[in-house]
Order: structure tokens, then sequence, then C-alpha cells
């Protein structure tokens, strides 16, 4: 192979990598999430909440438009308001966390409803989610832990 030919082949690698990289959805990187907890189902249930708190570190609105994972049929964000003394839970389209803001999800609040097990979640167990916000997706990895409400 001739030094030409060899380093052509390198030009069209990394122009391959590069062409890749630019298709790849976009990650938010001054988004983080902790304390991300998926409330172990009670026996029977066909659905369970979460809770985690989300930073916004950037200089505009987080919308959150939806959240997906591999492990649930399906997944809804939800808020929570009580109206005579009872908790009421509904479903939203999104949810906005303004620059340099913090939200802490519970399901006295607002909340992410995970329904429709593939498979019965185990506690301990570790579940890859993504919310998907206008700043790009953000990964978040929660525990299966017992409702603890703090």
């Amino acid at each position: 192979m001739t030094r030409c030919s060899w380093l052509k082949q390198i030009s069209v690698l990394l122009f391959s990598l590069v062409s890749m990289a630019s298709f790849a959805a976009p990650t938010a990187h001054q988004i983080e999430v902790g304390q991300a907890e998926i409330f172990l189902p009670q026996a029977g249930a066909h659905a369970t909440g979460s809770k985690m708190t989300i930073y916004n570190r950037s200089d505009k609105p987080l919308i959150i438009n939806k959240v997906v994972g591999e492990e649930f049929k399906q997944i809804m964000l939800h808020k929570t308001k009580f109206e005579g003394g009872k908790r009421v839970m509904f479903m939203v389209k999104h949810l906005i966390i303004g620059p340099h803001q913090q939200l802490a999800m519970t399901p006295n609040t607002a909340h992410v409803m995970l329904m429709g097990f593939k498979h019965p979640l185990k506690k301990g167990e570790l579940v890859s989610l993504t919310l998907m916000t206008n700043q790009g997706k953000v990964p978040v990895i929660a525990r299966v832990a017992p409702m603890h409400l703090r």
C-alpha cells in the first residue's frame, strides 16, 4: 500500500466518523440529574412513580418534553395537586425548569410515571431513562428502591 492510498483511507475514515457524529442527537451538557429512584412496585401493580432532582446549569430554560426507557411500555410526565385534602395526579405535556434552577421531582410535585413493566423490577436494579429536552437528550440512571418520601 502506498503512502498516498493509506492517507486517502485515513481521510475517508475520519470523514465518516465526523459525519456520523454530526447525525447523532445532541446531549444536554449543562443538565444534571441526581438522586434518581424508581419506586419498587407493590405486588400486582402495573405502574410506579419516581423521584429525582434535575439541575439546569444552563443560561436558558430547560423544557422536558418526554421521558423514554426500554423497560416500560408507557412513560408519562405528571404533576400532583391537592384538592379537598386529596392528592390528585394529572398528566402534563412538558415540564419547564428555569435557567440556573433545579426541580426536585417527587410524587407530591412533578414526577415521572412508569407503566407496563416489560419485566419485574427488583430492589437495587439500575434502570436507564432518557429525558428528551429542548437542549438535547439527558441520560438518567435510576435505582429501584422502596418508596420513602422525605
